[in-house]
């Protein structure tokens, strides 16, 4: 059966397949991202935030935060390799099982197969219009779980894409809904970040989607995500920007930080703050703006 998709390119960044359909081709895909997220919107959990209409990534960290200040326990994980792990079988099964129709099946077949150009029956393109949706259907039976777990035991779960938390009242209750999460990735071929889990006290303090949360603190920007920035605006200084440049990137990266949680940052410092911290990463590394 000939392919109902034609893929112009792919690469790879940052461990991620992308790939560059034709334009026919983005064109079908807009189309069937309508049609799919009709089909699929009674299966997929309103803990996912980062469809449409579910607050996204602030959203999420605006919940998160607000149960971080009601529960005592929290499991805080990120799936290792999410897009490039997702098992083709399984994720065409569970679109029969959502009783998708077989022209959507088709086109997704070919979503996923095309780029897996080794034949490895796993992985999917990152960045692709169907992507988000798919990447929603395929955690379902770790959403369930955590659904049947909230009227079980009384937790709190919050989802964006494959980053999610959980928050406990007791321990011991903690303990076994992290017994069953750990079956759910298992029978869905999944495994966590090694480097991107936290469990313990809320009072101990979590990154979660780029901020560090703590009960009865402001929300800061985690580690990482100040790595990312010193790192990526070290970049641009090596590929030529010159100190306007390199302030309007900062600039917008915080208004990002603060954006959609008016007044749950922490302001302290300001801008300037950041501002010199990217100006001596970049003299520390061996380059030199003046701090002007």
């Amino acid at each position: 059966m000939p392919s109902l998709l034609t893929l112009a390119n792919s690469w790879l960044a940052e461990g991620r397949c992308f790939v560059r359909w034709a334009p026919q081709t983005q064109a079908l895909l807009h189309r069937v991202k309508d049609r799919l997220g009709v089909e699929l919107r009674p299966h997929l959990s309103s803990s996912c935030a980062h469809l449409k209409g579910r607050g996204g990534a602030k959203g999420a960290i605006r919940r998160a935060n607000r149960a971080n200040g009601q529960f005592p326990f929290v499991a805080r994980f990120d799936i290792r390799s999410y897009y490039e792990s997702i098992d083709h079988t399984i994720l065409l099964d569970q679109l029969q099982t959502a009783k998708v129709g077989p022209s959507l099946q088709a086109i997704v077949r070919d979503y996923l197969s095309l780029p897996d150009t080794h034949r490895s029956g796993r992985g999917m393109v990152a960045g692709g219009a169907i992507s988000p949706l798919l990447a929603a259907l395929y955690l379902t039976p770790l959403d369930r779980l955590m659904g049947h777990y909230r009227e079980r035991y009384g937790i709190y779960y919050e989802r964006f894409i494959d980053d999610f938390v959980i928050f406990a009242p007791i321990r011991h209750k903690l303990r076994a809904v992290l017994r069953g999460m750990y079956r759910v990735l298992d029978a869905l071929k999944l495994t966590l970040h090694p480097d991107k889990r936290y469990i313990g006290r809320t009072s101990g303090g979590f990154d979660f989607l780029g901020y560090r949360l703590h009960p009865g603190r402001k929300l800061r920007p985690s580690k990482l995500c100040l790595d990312r920035l010193l790192q990526r605006a070290r970049r641009l200084y090596e590929q030529g920007a010159d100190r306007d440049r390199l302030r309007q990137y900062v600039q917008r990266w915080y208004a990002w930080l603060h954006g959609g949680l008016r007044g749950r940052v922490s302001t302290y410092g300001r801008f300037t703050r950041i501002w010199i911290a990217v100006l001596t990463h970049i003299k520390h590394t061996g380059g030199w703006i003046a701090p002007t």
